[in-house]
């Protein structure tokens, strides 16, 4: 069924797994998993996905999360090829680090939240990798049990929500829920998978199915809005211009040296919107891809070097999200 890894919808929920070729491992040490880890905050943030839980593996991951807008073929794309080019660069290597395209299976809605996150939570013990899944670094299980430090795209609250308000009760009744898992043999919520791609109720897989039966192409819903918080790019000039103290033509000349404006424009450009590196070429002064990427590239190196400039671009990021007109 290869036309069932196409199924796009606007604020589809996925389970999606991807896989090491042949089963082998696509993480070797931690600095592979931060390079892996800082990868997917940048592609979720690019394409505004909403994650419920995540468990990175030696040999394969588990994502569940909805996509606002119709682009988890992208979105996978950038994640699996980014971090691909990287890995065979670091380790020099060469060919398919993954074992063909991702797995993603479309589900109902979020009351599969509470089977799904703890099917993907227990995934590090069930591989042995250790005994409790707490102690698991590379997932969100930890977030769920203390929230410090948790990711924006992160939504644990949606999950917990199910069981009620009050957070510390809901945490603590999901943590029994997830060693309820520990202690016994339990059912995965996969098992009820229709056709390898559906997970639902019998109706609304019939829905989907005569859906899919009637359309000759991928299913691909238009796009009517974006996420509320979502800048366009004009604001994002607009709003780098005005705290670097610049005109907004000023971002957009080439060839001047330390225009630390035009690379941070450049930077939340891509990290907040689904802009092209091909546009941006074209619109910031008819260069190359490659000039753009270096650019982007240096303004994440500054970031991680200097505490000022990763302080600066995050009060930008603040300003764009709270903006009135976002």
């Amino acid at each position: 069924m290869a036309r069932s890894l196409r199924i796009e919808m606007e604020n589809g929920l996925y389970h999606v797994t991807s896989r090491g070729w042949e089963r082998r491992v696509i993480v070797r040490d931690d600095r592979d998993r931060q390079e892996w880890d800082k990868l997917f905050d940048r592609v979720v943030v690019r394409c505004g996905w909403r994650v419920f839980a995540w468990a990175l593996m030696d040999n394969h991951y588990h994502l569940f999360l909805q996509t606002p807008e119709p682009n988890l073929s992208a979105g996978m794309h950038d994640l699996n090829s980014g971090y691909a080019t990287w890995f065979n660069r670091r380790h020099r290597r060469s060919g398919s680090l993954f074992q063909g395209r991702f797995k993603a299976i479309l589900v109902e809605n979020e009351s599969y939240g509470w089977t799904l996150s703890r099917y993907i939570h227990l995934n590090p013990v069930r591989a042995k990798i250790v005994q409790h899944p707490e102690d698991h670094r590379w997932s969100s299980y930890q977030y769920f049990l203390r929230s410090r430090n948790a990711p924006e795209w992160l939504h644990w609250q949606t999950v917990l929500a199910e069981i009620g308000k009050e957070t510390r009760r809901a945490r603590a009744e999901y943590r029994r829920f997830v060693e309820d898992g520990l202690r016994g043999k339990i059912k995965s919520p996969l098992k009820d998978v229709v056709g390898e791609v559906l997970l639902g109720s019998a109706d609304w897989v019939e829905k989907m199915r005569k859906k899919l039966a009637l359309d000759d192409v991928d299913v691909n819903v238009p796009l009517h809005r974006q996420l509320a918080w979502r800048p366009s790019q004009s604001q994002i000039e607009s709003v780098v211009a005005d705290d670097f103290g610049v005109d907004v033509s000023d971002l957009f000349a080439k060839r001047v040296r330390n225009n630390e404006a035009r690379a941070a424009a450049l930077f939340l450009i891509r990290r907040l919107t689904s802009v092209s590196v091909t546009s941006l070429a074209y619109q910031y002064g008819g260069v190359s891809q490659a000039a753009i990427s270096k650019t982007i590239k240096r303004a994440e190196q500054r970031s991680e070097d200097r505490g000022s400039w990763k302080r600066r671009l995050r009060r930008l990021e603040k300003i764009l999200r709270t903006q009135d007109d976002v």
